[in-house]
């Protein structure tokens, strides 16, 4: 097994491999990885994608990506072919890994993968003192649902660029001192949830934002206090990358009356599926999808190394 920087990269072999890579994502998750592919792409072809591959007898059978971010490491991806998927993923990891641990002033590394192709990543991260927390990739079909009227007293309203700001401090304070503010330093200020639903609204990671199923809940006085994200991962599959609800409002119905705006909405734009990911230990969101009807489809891991 022969490993490269990824500005070493083979632009034909890659492209070969990418390909695979995006017809397994839809195989195996219906999700569309065409937008994310090319982006990726894009970045390999200036030589910006810092990463490495895995190539067995000349031809590419793995990468990794990863990205910094001032004090932290993102790792992206990791993807790699049968035979030889397991060997390739955990030379590739480890050497992504070990990399960013030596990039100066760099204090916190994080990953959130979707395995794919039976891959284990666990194992690996562990070895190399890694946090790990159980995520669930769930999916509802909605083809045969019905979601009556919500019984919420404010005002559920369509999702417009002005609410940005108000609903990051709504994600902010409802996710304060929980699991996924450990997992993820998007939730650590007002400022970082800002970052992350503006990504989320311009940017295809977590699919291409649908603002017509997209709801913001105003209380009496027209504040916001709650908020769902929705976008579009395939033509069958669509998304719920964000839902949150000001602490203050949690049980009042707000958040099961915006996912029913949401599903209604889905439904008569034709997505007979809608998927989501929560944290086990988010025990209260989970159950609460699980009493909606979610099914969990496969479950992955985030991973947290910070420096001591």
């Amino acid at each position: 097994m022969m490993l490269k920087p990824l500005s070493q990269a083979d632009f034909d072999s890659m492209a070969t491999l990418m390909n695979q890579e995006e017809q397994s994502w839809l195989y195996e998750l219906d999700w569309d990885y065409s937008p994310i592919r090319r982006i990726l792409f894009s970045f390999l072809r200036q030589r910006l994608l810092p990463g490495f591959l895995a190539a067995s007898d000349s031809k590419v059978v793995g990468y990794a990506y990863f990205l910094i971010s001032r004090a932290k490491g993102m790792i992206g991806n990791v993807y790699a072919t049968p035979p030889d998927a397991q060997e390739a993923a955990t030379e590739i990891l480890s050497r992504s890994i070990e990399s960013l641990k030596k990039t100066r002033n760099l204090r916190r590394i994080e990953a959130q993968i979707i395995p794919l192709n039976g891959l284990d990543l666990t194992g690996i991260f562990l070895r190399h003192d890694f946090q790990c927390f159980l995520r669930h990739y769930m999916e509802l079909d909605v083809t045969t649902g019905v979601w009556p009227e919500p019984t919420y007293q404010g005002t559920i309203v369509p999702w417009h660029s002005k609410y940005l700001l108000p609903a990051a401090q709504v994600a902010y304070l409802s996710y304060h001192n929980g699991i996924d503010s450990v997992i993820s330093e998007d939730y650590g200020s007002e400022a970082n949830c800002e970052n992350y639903l503006r990504s989320l609204v311009e940017n295809p990671g977590c699919g291409i934002f649908l603002p017509g199923s997209s709801f913001i809940g105003l209380d009496n006085q027209g504040v916001p206090c709650g908020f769902i994200l929705t976008s579009r991962i395939s033509p069958a599959s669509a998304m719920i990358p964000q839902i949150s609800v000001h602490p203050a409002h949690q049980g009042r119905n707000l958040g099961s009356a915006l996912v029913q705006y949401s599903l209604n909405r889905l439904k008569s734009a034709g997505f007979p599926a809608v998927r989501l990911t929560v944290s086990q230990q988010n025990r209260r969101a989970y159950e609460w999808y699980l009493r909606l009807g979610f099914k969990i489809r496969r479950n992955f891991s985030a991973y947290v190394w910070q420096r001591e």
